[in-house]
């Protein structure tokens, strides 16, 4: 009797157990999250994104960047120097002139500095390379800035001095030429007339000093300067003296003896 009894408390505890172990693997999972990242996916969908705020980002600092640049060249400018400018471009209608590089021009002192070297470009002849003549190195654009008024320095070596000029007028030609006119003051009390033409390449100038005449050439920005005496030689072994009886054909008989002139 304890026998079966023992039996059926064993059987009892094995089908708990079955039906323990049956219960539990019959019940369903959890629902699993519905919004499962895959990282890679991630990274392809968020990588547009930051190349897009990238680009903006750049963007903005290169038009910041352009904004600023023009801006340190369109800021605001003196009055004297806007008239200026707006003088230039109506004198040259073809060119473009930047406000900073015309402001540091008006600057300079100086319409030409002494070249080192020889510009052999020049269009000049073997023997005029060393005749004396001094070559310089032309401020093209310091000249474009002259305005009524303004003076420069213009320095002539063949007499070692600085000559102060000051414009008095500028005069616009029909041929795309500009003139510009001026005098030197002397120590005498006189005024030595000045004056520079400049075509698209070419300049032309003539001054006179104190000291003599003296006359400027350029091609583009290399010139030479050299004085009248330098550059219009007379040949001493003629002369240039004329007898009254070349003029005068009575002046023999005048003189009771015929002259014979050779």
């Amino acid at each position: 009797m304890q026998t079966q009894r023992h039996f059926w408390l064993k059987t009892v505890i094995a089908g708990g157990i079955v039906m323990g172990v049956v219960y539990f693997f019959a019940q369903p999972l959890e629902d699993a999250p519905t919004n499962i990242i895959d990282p890679a996916v991630t990274i392809q969908k968020s990588s547009p994104s930051v190349v897009d705020d990238d680009s903006q980002l750049n963007n903005q600092r290169t038009a910041q960047n352009s904004s600023s640049a023009s801006s340190a060249d369109e800021q605001t400018i003196a009055p004297e120097l806007q008239e200026r400018l707006a003088a230039m471009q109506q004198r040259r209608p073809n060119q473009q002139f930047s406000n900073s590089e015309v402001a540091a021009a008006v600057n300079r002192t100086s319409s030409w500095t002494p070249t080192e070297d020889i510009p052999r470009e020049l269009p000049l002849q073997p023997e005029e390379f060393t005749d004396g003549r001094q070559f310089i190195e032309l401020d093209s654009l310091k000249i474009e800035t002259l305005m009524p008024g303004d003076q420069i320095n213009v320095r002539v070596d063949e007499n070692a001095k600085d000559y102060k000029v000051t414009i008095d007028k500028v005069e616009k030609h029909d041929y795309n030429s500009i003139s510009w006119h001026g005098h030197i003051q002397g120590d005498d009390g006189q005024k030595y007339s000045v004056s520079f033409t400049r075509g698209e390449q070419l300049t032309v100038g003539g001054l006179d000093t104190p000291d003599g005449h003296y006359v400027i050439q350029a091609h583009g920005d290399k010139g030479w300067v050299a004085s009248s005496q330098l550059l219009f030689k007379t040949d001493t072994s003629v002369s240039d003296a004329i007898h009254p009886a070349d003029v005068d054909p009575n002046y023999s008989n005048n003189q009771g003896t015929p002259h014979n002139h050779q």
